[in-house]
């Protein structure tokens, strides 16, 4: 009985089933070993030896977009924080440089191999960091204005450091609206700086006190109604 199984399913036709046997090897070495040959991952721009005194303030593109190859079971586990792009800043001057992107420029894991980067090419412009001092201008919230005087700020500067194109034209810089549960003659309120229209500006001291006194006598209410308030 165990012979004629054998000689059925074994025996019988051995030439084509050592065939097919072949063939579904080979399919699994092509699917599983050699695989998709090529895929593409886009990749966030890191830099590396930028001047302490430099900063970017704009750099095209943000991301590039990797393509590697090899093995299907690695490629299909490979993630974007897996691939790192660096442009190396070392001796970059002020103004906008243009950068060469190549496979040296990228780092992937052992046994996968870099088929391009794309662009070839990354424009980053650069500005040299610069301290300033800027004159404090208080502001009120609109509900205070009126019922409210500022009688003191200190500090009456502060140092600002950030880009040269952007502190150039820069002399003043205004605190955030002061407001608060204000109730006696005379208050007392720490308030941070507007900066807004500042990019990547650092303030020091970041915040300052003002000291309000209310006002005395008639005063507009402070609420937009025209109505006087006697004191």
């Amino acid at each position: 009985m165990m012979k004629t199984l054998f000689e059925r399913y074994v025996i019988k036709d051995w030439k084509l089933k050592l065939l097919s046997l072949v063939l579904a090897v080979m399919l699994w070495y092509t699917v599983f070993q050699i695989g998709e040959p090529k895929k593409d991952i886009t990749v966030p721009l890191t830099v590396s030896n930028l001047a302490k005194s430099m900063v970017i303030m704009k750099m095209d593109p943000e991301r590039v977009i990797v393509t590697v190859s090899g093995r299907v079971s690695m490629l299909k586990d490979i993630k974007e924080h897996d691939v790192t792009a660096v442009l190396n800043m070392n001796g970059a001057k002020e103004g906008t440089v243009v950068f060469e992107m190549s496979r040296t420029s990228v780092a992937v894991p052992k046994g996968i191999d870099i088929v391009e980067v794309r662009p070839g090419t990354v424009r980053v412009t650069l500005d040299r960091i610069v301290e300033k001092n800027l004159r404090v201008t208080p502001v009120l919230d609109k509900k205070w204005t009126g019922r409210y005087e500022v009688t003191n700020t200190s500090p009456r500067y502060v140092v600002a450091e950030g880009p040269r194109k952007t502190l150039e034209k820069v002399a003043v810089i205004e605190t955030l609206p002061a407001n608060g549960d204000l109730h006696r003659n005379e208050e007392v309120v720490n308030v941070g700086f507007n900066v807004e229209e500042l990019p990547r500006v650092k303030i020091r001291p970041d915040s300052a006190r003002l000291t309000l006194r209310r006002h005395s006598g008639r005063e507009t209410s402070g609420d937009g109604t025209g109505v006087f308030i006697e004191r």
